[in-house]
């Protein structure tokens, strides 16, 4: 072969690789469609997530929504019109406000019946749509700072899915031993290469516990992200799930009440029974907003808290207030944060204890604080 032959050679499959209409084409993702998780209340960020804007209305890091942080993750992979978003009445019109150009559908559930039911509406909603499409769900309000990391361990994800008939979780190595988070334990022998197969679920562990997970190679923290084609999972409800299976069917075909239909999670209605689920392990930036601790920390590094702190001898506290110069003396880690109707101060530590609160306005009826 001439050297000027090698040389066209050697530029064609350069073209190849960098257009696809001259060699092998990425994906095609005409059949992938996002549902987003977005019926939460986010209790636990109260007084700043309140019934009528919960937390994935709240603006945390930047300027924008968590939502739509979520929304923009994935834009770029999809046409909008495949990006829905799964709620309830009450946030549909939030939704709309906030998001509602840059989505294609909005499925509302009649009543909140939990992940499971949630999910398995919108497959038989999709599928009724286009019986080859695959569905990644994605929760609604975790921080991902890094956009580009994430979204390559996606389409990992939804690649292999398109390609095989599993259900593929995305599993987060831990980075500390968390007591808040549900462990995921894969099976490395499985396959060469990941997604690798799931050998076992667990509960949220003791600290004792989750120092231990975090010290073996095939434990990753699950963070509610998974994908699969619409088939596999109406498959896997029918097979393990049949009574929420049977009532959303119904509910579906106008045979039933959404409400009546059995409450439970997606893990322990499909996920912890079904032998036919898969994790891919990542390592992206990411942040459960669980808290107000959480959130206070998160706009800090961002520089988004108010900054009109004075103190003597106070220190490692988080302040989120309205136009008050806050005055701080002789007190430690502490969360203070203020709205227009309510001021809270908690213990850094305590912050989980912020839903009791909720909790007691609800049991005394103080439905104004809400």
């Amino acid at each position: 072969m001439s050297k000027k032959l090698i040389v066209i050679t050697f530029c064609v499959f350069l073209l190849c690789k960098q257009n696809p209409i001259l060699g092998e084409a990425p994906m095609d993702y005409k059949n992938v469609y996002f549902v987003i998780l977005a019926g939460g209340s986010g209790t636990r960020l109260w007084p700043l997530s309140r019934s009528e804007k919960p937390k994935q209305f709240l603006a945390v890091g930047n300027k924008k929504t968590l939502l739509a942080q979520t929304i923009d993750r994935v834009c770029d992979l999809v046409d909008k019109k495949n990006i829905w978003i799964s709620t309830t009445k009450k946030h549909k019109e939030n939704i709309k406000k906030y998001v509602g150009n840059s989505i294609g559908h909005i499925i509302e559930e009649p009543g909140l019946r939990n992940t499971g039911p949630a999910i398995l509406l919108a497959c038989m909603k999709i599928y009724q749509q286009n019986p080859q499409a695959s569905i990644i769900f994605l929760p609604a309000d975790p921080f991902i700072p890094n956009k580009t990391a994430f979204v390559n361990s996606l389409k990992q994800a939804i690649d292999f899915t398109c390609k095989n008939n599993q259900i593929t979780l995305l599993g987060l190595k831990p980075t500390y031993p968390a007591t808040g988070y549900g462990y995921i334990e894969f099976d490395k022998s499985s396959r060469e290469t990941a997604p690798f197969k799931v050998k076992k679920f667990h509960e949220k562990p003791t600290l004792e516990v989750a120092k231990n997970y975090t010290k073996k190679e095939n434990m990753l923290w699950n963070i509610g992200m998974f994908c699969g084609k619409a088939t596999i999972f109406l498959q896997e409800f029918k097979k393990e799930a049949p009574k929420i299976f049977q009532g959303v069917n119904a509910y579906v075909n106008g045979n039933g009440d959404y409400k009546t239909v059995k409450s439970d999670s997606i893990d322990y209605a499909v996920m912890e029974k079904s032998s036919n689920i898969f994790v891919l392990p990542v390592e992206f930036a990411w942040c459960d907003v669980g808290n107000i601790e959480v959130f206070l920390s998160i706009q800090k590094k961002h520089m988004q808290l108010d900054e009109n702190v004075i103190t003597v001898e106070a220190n490692n506290n988080l302040v989120d207030t309205k136009n008050k110069l806050v005055a701080l003396i002789g007190v430690d880690d502490l969360c203070i944060v203020e709205t227009d109707d309510i001021l809270l101060i908690t213990k850094r530590n305590q912050a989980e204890k912020v839903k009791e609160i909720v909790n007691k306005l609800k049991k005394e009826n103080i439905k104004k604080y809400l």
